[in-house]
């Protein structure tokens, strides 16, 4: 059988990346992007869809009789409605943990850039050269801490949260995790109010769902310590972001970064640049995962499963149907 594979949004990978040539009989088209109402046109005589983020709901699966396999280039499923899918007999894959490493290393980052403000004494000296600042022979403009030595507070316990642990560790840290599901425990899981209060830094590393949305909100902000700094680069969502602005606002944490919001791309309006220019916060456009070496991982594994898929075999990343 010929597949006809389309790639609704090759923008969605870097440059760099290579798309690997599929080994079976096929035609393929690829778009820089696809909006909700390119879809139907363009999947109208594919049999595999492959999306890095265009997202594909009932709306439009109904009208795609031939449509057979969604490949997602990505690790959340919530893009796809996988009810209809799992009833009408359409395949889905994703691609778990082919970030762990990357996003672990951007936590890494930013934590670093908020403790030892590398960057912040860097934006100094320029202001140095312009003559806007004087030269001294000493600077304590930015408070400088050690990482060393300070409890790293998880929220999760997915790949990304233990190599984000393992990291820590290395860098001589404690490690503490609240695992929202409970499904673990023992030495290191620790009630959600322990990991707020002991944290020196606290990292979001658990997927949006009804029951993480807002979950840290003005009251378990209001129980971290005050030189305490939290990063997200989980969802947006799941730190409520108008909690988040006051609390830095009022100075009761210590500093914030973020990769993620709840409306992206950002609008110029958004409130959060509220925050934008302060020493103690970070915003990212969602980049967290992607490095060169995620990016390409994250293809051949997407690739791959079209080509289980097309070989007649149960992709090893199929999304199961959930049973009650």
């Amino acid at each position: 059988m010929s597949h006809h594979v389309v790639f609704l949004d090759h923008e969605g990978i870097g440059p760099s990346v290579k798309v690997p040539q599929l080994p079976f009989v096929h035609t393929w088209t690829s778009y820089s992007y696809s909006s909700p109402e390119d879809l139907v046109g363009r999947l109208q005589d594919a049999t595999v869809a492959l999306t890095c983020s265009v997202p594909l709901r009932t709306e439009h699966l109904q009208q795609l009789p031939k449509l057979k396999m969604i490949s997602l280039a990505l690790t959340g499923t919530d893009i796809v409605d996988l009810d209809y899918c799992h009833e009408h007999g359409i395949v889905v894959t994703n691609v778990p943990g082919y970030a762990a490493n990357t996003v672990a290393e951007h936590v890494i980052a930013m934590m670093f850039e908020l403790l030892r403000r590398p960057s912040s004494y860097h934006r100094l000296m320029q202001k140095i050269h312009r003559g806007e600042v004087s030269p001294r022979n000493i600077y304590f403009d930015f408070r400088i801490r050690d990482v060393a030595g300070k409890t790293l507070g998880i929220i999760g316990n997915g790949v990304i949260a233990r190599r984000l642990a393992e990291l820590a560790r290395g860098l001589g840290m404690k490690v503490l995790f609240y695992d929202k599901g409970g499904e673990f425990s023992g030495t290191g899981f620790v009630p959600l109010e322990q990991v707020l209060t002991c944290s020196d830094v606290l990292s979001v590393n658990v997927p949006l769902t009804d029951e993480t949305r807002n979950m840290l909100g003005a009251r378990e902000l209001a129980q971290m310590k005050r030189d305490a700094i939290l990063i997200n680069t989980a969802r947006g969502g799941i730190v409520n972001e108008a909690a988040l602005i006051d609390a830095l606002l009022n100075e009761t944490i210590g500093g914030a970064a973020l990769d993620v919001l709840v409306n992206e791309p950002v609008d110029i309006d958004d409130p959060i640049f509220q925050l934008i220019d302060r020493d103690n916060f970070i915003l990212n456009p969602h980049v967290a995962w992607s490095s060169e070496d995620a990016m390409q991982g994250l293809i051949d594994k997407a690739l791959n499963n079209i080509v289980q898929f097309a070989n007649g075999e149960t992709p090893q990343f199929a999304i199961q149907k959930v049973t009650a």
